[in-house]
């Protein structure tokens, strides 16, 4: 494996995760847990039960509901990279432009879908590497960059100078890069539990290493797929139904929802492709010189989130010119689909703002 380093301002303990020492000991230690984690599954569930996959050869009936959206198909310009997206909505109309997060598809956004395309054109996209969307086959092909610059195509390609940007989970990470990288085309960004990379970074703790074990044992190779897949990809209906990681609203995930997640994973090299995010994310380390997003920022944050730690939302607030943090209580990880009533009103809240417009003297 190879570690690419940027020297960047950090704290002692994001110093140590930053140098090629600290991650690949990290990368070790999670690595040999996943492992034995894997291990214990395969002898629990025994081996057909381990491997057994499920063929999902056509969506599931709710992927393909109509009051979701129009299924489309857009190969960008600058990559050759083709996405595939659900729209809903009046063309033109502002554009409020969704990326999900892991193991996630176009379809978490369902229910901030149906609330604002009434006003908007809302689009939700599978990212690359996402389900029928393109799955490049190397890891550097999965860098925020090169992720932010598949946004940038998108938005322009759809006919818009801008658009409202809203990203959760690791779709946030793509959303903040966009916003910093791309200004111009970032209207206004919403972001649910993801911290601004730099913040993520350089407030790495102890705490956080653990909560975010999954992503250093995603730099080993092959086993990660293996423990993800096991038992018809039993990973997706755990995230989202286990007391620990799951939503608080467990009625809000029903098993024909999972069923599209599970649809979404079972197209060739999903799982591979989604995995080499977190690859990316922790081998390639941008360079955010451009830190500061001048885009005004609402972030929705869930406050029993099991991922990130809370006060990575509070370091977030200095990279950002302007900012309003808003802490849901008792939501889980996943409030776009645990309170999505809230999540919309606050939204809707923020979308209503006016842009405060300096008046010369």
């Amino acid at each position: 494996m190879v570690f690419q380093y940027i020297d960047i301002a950090a704290t002692p303990v994001s110093l140590v995760v930053h140098s090629f020492l600290g991650l690949v000991c990290l990368t070790i230690l999670f690595g040999f847990y996943g492992t034995l984690l894997t291990t214990c599954r395969f002898l629990r569930y025994g081996r057909k039960r381990f491997f057994k996959k499920f063929d999902r050869p056509k969506p599931p009936a709710k992927a393909l509901d109509r009051l979701s959206g129009k299924h489309e198909m857009i190969k960008l310009k600058s990559s050759g990279v083709t996405l595939h997206y659900v729209s809903k909505g009046v063309p033109n109309q502002h554009m409020i432009l969704f990326l999900h997060g892991f193991p996630e598809c176009w379809y978490s956004w369902r229910n901030q879908m149906k609330y604002f395309s009434k006003d908007y054109r809302v689009v939700a996209v599978d990212q690359r590497g996402y389900g029928l969307s393109s799955k490049p086959a190397f890891i550097v092909d999965y860098k925020m960059e090169t992720l932010a610059g598949d946004i940038a195509d998108l938005i322009e390609q759809l006919g818009y100078e801008s658009c409202i940007l809203v990203g959760h989970d690791i779709g946030g990470f793509v959303a903040w890069t966009t916003a910093m990288l791309y200004p111009h085309l970032v209207e206004k960004l919403i972001v649910m539990n993801c911290p601004h990379p730099l913040a993520f970074r350089q407030e790495l703790s102890f705490s956080q290493m653990q909560r975010s074990w999954f992503m250093f044992f995603a730099q080993t190779m092959i086993v990660p797929e293996l423990y993800f897949e096991a038992d018809d990809f039993a990973f997706i209906k755990s995230a989202f139904r286990k007391k620990s990681t799951g939503l608080v609203n467990q009625d809000y995930v029903t098993d024909d929802d999972i069923e599209v997640f599970k649809y979404t994973f079972s197209q060739p090299e999903t799982t591979k492709s989604a995995i080499n995010y977190y690859r990316a994310f922790l081998r390639y380390q941008s360079d955010y010189s451009r830190a500061e997003v001048v885009a005004p920022v609402l972030m929705l944050w869930g406050s029993r989130d099991h991922v990130f730690d809370m006060d990575l939302a509070d370091a977030s607030q200095k990279y950002c010119s302007d900012v309003r943090l808003k802490k849901i209580q008792n939501g889980s990880h996943w409030i776009n689909q645990d309170m999505p009533d809230v999540v919309n009103k606050y939204m809707e809240i923020f979308l209503n703002e006016q842009p405060i417009v300096e008046i010369p003297p």
